[in-house]
């Protein structure tokens, strides 16, 4: 994200501390102070604007990780800016992420050093402020969190550590297990690929459970839906339609199965119609899910390729994001998502966040400044769809203010 200047807060008491970093030709500048004191300054010459530039940026990264924040007034600042960047605690990658549907918290999972011990953080997006809510114990194994999702009334989190679900409470700290499974001994599903998921009302969570065991539950953890994926290929994604009455799992080798939840019957077997033969690696579909009308199936799929769209009733591919520069492959996509209204398509790409109309497919005139997310591997949207998050393999959090051109209306605090 290298730009000019850029003023950083470290939000914790006793009182707030800044540094502003600017570039001026190849002079990089330096100014520190706290609260209402004298600025300090410090600074360094390059050889080139480009070489300033760049030393901007690893400031930044590296006052990020100490703590300090970039932090804007949404009503201040552009369709498309930054309100606030972070970078997450432990140094870890910043995916394993939720935006609250306020837009007004984010709860992020790192692990600790070398995936001994992990945290979740709960980040106040208008301050920067963060609080530790939840501390696995380092042992003699590694642990990962790979989810951390909000609940329906946004008091609690559904998370999971290695192959255990739980829901944990936030008022009182108390967590009960949902789902549980052990790789390589009571199941196939490897955490790193399958997670839980929400359908769009939070009422029904997709879960996978031991004996390689598809569950969809009610709020209350009733079970609503169980598929065994035994003799199948290995199951490496799923999710739920937006109502909920749907889900979509994805298979080893892009076998792919549709099921309708209150009834347990199964719509749809087949292989995804992806565009390039990839058999040889064992491709399977990554974020996998469904398009706001529930009648598309729609995944990534290959070597961070797509998203492309699958009808429900047919089979047959709808449409793909196609590479711009290459014919042997679709586009690049780590992540992607509709808005809460389902007018926009977001794609998670390299630094940062890509934009397109949701039933065209075609690029918004006016996209998203970098992100600074590396490979962005997850974007979600606050419930009204005017803002976004995202986060990836750079160990930054951004979150945008998207005022939605298809839904006009001021970002409201």
């Amino acid at each position: 994200m290298l730009q000019d200047e850029i003023t950083l807060v470290h939000p914790d008491p006793p009182k707030p501390r800044y540094v502003r970093l600017s570039v001026d030709g190849t002079r990089f500048d330096r100014a520190s102070w706290a609260g209402s004191g004298k600025p300090r300054h410090s600074g360094k010459t390059y050889a080139s604007e480009s070489n300033a530039r760049v030393a901007l940026e690893r400031e930044s990264a590296r006052r990020m990780q100490e703590g300090f924040v970039l932090l804007r007034e949404p009503d201040e600042v552009a369709t498309g800016e930054i309100v606030m960047q972070c970078a997450v605690p432990n140094r870890y990658a910043s995916d394993a992420f939720d935006l609250h549907p306020d837009g007004h918290t984010l709860a992020v999972g790192t692990v600790l050093h070398q995936g001994y011990g992990a945290e979740i953080h709960l980040i106040d997006v208008w301050t920067g402020q963060r609080r530790l809510i939840h501390t696995e114990p380092a042992t003699s194994e590694q642990s990962f969190i790979h989810t951390v999702l909000f609940d329906g009334d946004g008091q609690g989190l559904v998370f999971t550590v290695d192959g255990e679900t739980r829901h944990l409470d936030l008022d009182t700290g108390a967590s009960r297990v949902i789902a549980s499974y052990q790789q390589h001994r009571s199941t196939r599903f490897n955490p790193f690929r399958v997670q839980p998921s929400w359908d769009r009302a939070r009422k029904r969570l997709l879960a996978f459970d031991a004996e390689d065991v598809v569950r969809v539950l009610d709020a209350a953890g009733n079970p609503l839906l169980e598929v065994p994926t035994q003799g199948r290929p290995e199951c490496q994604a799923g999710a739920l339609s937006r109502s909920g009455r749907l889900l979509v799992l994805g298979y080893q080798q892009l076998e792919t199965e549709i099921w309708q939840v209150d009834t347990g019957e199964k719509l749809w077997s087949g292989r995804f119609p992806f565009a390039f033969d990839r058999s040889a690696s064992g491709l399977g579909l990554d974020n996998i899910g469904f398009d706001p009308t529930e009648r598309f199936v729609v995944a990534d799929a290959g070597y961070a390729e797509g998203p492309g769209a699958m009808s429900v009733e047919s089979g047959v591919l709808a449409w793909a994001i196609h590479d711009p520069y290459r014919t042997d492959r679709w586009g690049t996509c780590y992540s992607w998502t509709y808005s809460p209204d389902g007018t926009l398509l977001a794609i998670g790409k390299r630094g940062g966040i890509e934009l397109r109309n949701a039933a065209t497919q075609e690029l918004l005139p006016g996209q998203l400044p970098p992100s600074a997310t590396g490979d962005t591997r997850r974007v979600v949207f606050s419930a009204d769809g005017q803002f976004i998050a995202a986060g990836g393999n750079t160990g930054r959090l951004s979150v945008h203010v998207v005022r939605n051109p298809y839904a006009p209306g001021p970002a409201a605090r």
